[in-house]
């Protein structure tokens, strides 16, 4: 019997929930499972285009999904987009439909109620908006997923889903791809990046936005310079801010030391790292995080959602407050004269990511709650 299932998103934007739905689309096929992704196509400059998808076996649907303005033009749309959605599942014909944006639910839950086809959310965000106008619109399907403790809370306490309806499910990264460089990969990596192998280097690997904290980093590689410690940043990805990032590391006098690469292969990012960095002040997760422990690259993160699922802080990471330069410099200071600590990390970074984070595990426990749904349905 064939096993099907449709991942629905709003875009594919170059946030981890688009490398989280790649990921989770090539385990399932791996798995038997006949994938197909419906969204309304790229947004931003990435490489997760819907070519791509397409490129590895994933068929891709473009959708025209409206936004969320009460208007007569997005009343119309509305219409259309449940016309295309319904017309894809005719074609398609999935067994399970697996939503990652809230915002796309509403049309999937009348396909559900037209088609009975079970669908799933999962949630990648902490914070999500929580109004009455949200929580009338916001369907979760038969089971909802969240991907870290905070999640999951925010599922209870502001939008009231039973606890016995939610599954923790936290992202998993490829394994196979992310592990730890040899000595000629790291050469090769700090190659490509005109880096050798005496400079100390933290890499952000996230979009160019205000809310990941970017402006943070930079202001701690200024008071790591003003004690005299040079430490190069990294910072890989595209968005909004990259302008005022690049005129900010100029007024602190670190321009030759904050060097933006656009989007580029995030393990030869990591593997050309000593420390990595994710000072965001909202996450749903932090997935970069799991790619530089199984780097066994030591991740340095906010207390975003996430984090406490991820690091034991001090033990194969550190966790440091929000907008917080000093506490992040002296913890970068700490791991780049403290070679013995930073090993020891790395290895227990690799350790953990192993026991928690590989997308086997995610596989496994995505499929368990497919089945369970399925099972009860039928």
């Amino acid at each position: 019997m064939s096993k099907r299932v449709l991942l629905v998103a709003r875009v594919l934007d170059s946030s981890g929930v688009t490398t989280h739905i790649f990921t989770l689309a090539q385990g399932l096929m791996s798995m038997g499972w006949e994938v197909a992704v419906a969204s309304e196509g790229q947004v931003g400059d990435h490489s997760y285009s819907p070519q791509r998808f397409k490129e590895n076996g994933i068929p891709h649907f473009y959708i025209p999904f409206p936004n969320r303005s009460l208007t007569a033009k997005n009343f119309i749309n509305g219409l259309k987009c449940y016309w295309e959605i319904d017309s894809m599942v005719k074609s398609f014909n999935p067994q399970i439909i697996h939503v990652h944006w809230p915002a796309t639910s509403p049309y999937v839950r009348a396909v559900q109620l037209l088609h009975k086809i079970p669908f799933l959310s999962t949630i990648h965000l902490e914070g999500m908006p929580s109004g009455l106008a949200y929580r009338l619109g916001a369907f979760w399907g038969d089971k909802a997923i969240a991907i870290s403790a905070e999640t999951r809370k925010d599922l209870i306490e502001n939008y009231k889903v039973l606890p016995s309806k939610i599954r923790v499910v936290y992202n998993g990264v490829d394994e196979s791809y992310f592990i730890p460089p040899s000595e000629e990969d790291c050469r090769k990596a700090r190659q490509s990046f005109g880096l050798n192998q005496q400079d100390k280097v933290v890499s952000l690997l996230a979009r160019l936005e205000y809310t990941k904290g970017h402006d943070v980093l930079i202001k701690a590689i200024s008071l790591l310079r003003a004690k005299g410690l040079d430490v190069i940043a990294l910072l890989a990805g595209e968005g909004t801010c990259a302008k005022a990032f690049a005129q900010q590391s100029l007024e602190y006098g670190v321009a030759d030391l904050v060097r933006q690469v656009g989007h580029v292969d995030s393990r030869q990012v990591l593997w050309a790292s000593d420390v990595s960095v994710l000072p965001s002040r909202v996450e749903g997760f932090g997935i970069v995080v799991v790619e530089s422990m199984l780097c066994r690259v030591v991740p340095v993160r906010t207390p975003a959602a996430g984090a406490y699922d991820q690091i034991k802080d001090g033990v194969n990471g550190f966790i440091v407050p929000f907008d917080n330069p000093e506490t992040l410099a002296l913890r970068l200071e700490q791991l780049f004269t403290e070679r013995q600590l930073k090993n020891q990390m790395a290895e227990n970074a690799l350790i953990s990511a192993k026991n928690k984070f590989t997308r086997q595990l995610m596989l496994e426990k995505t499929v368990s709650v497919y089945q369970e749904i399925l099972q009860s349905v039928t």
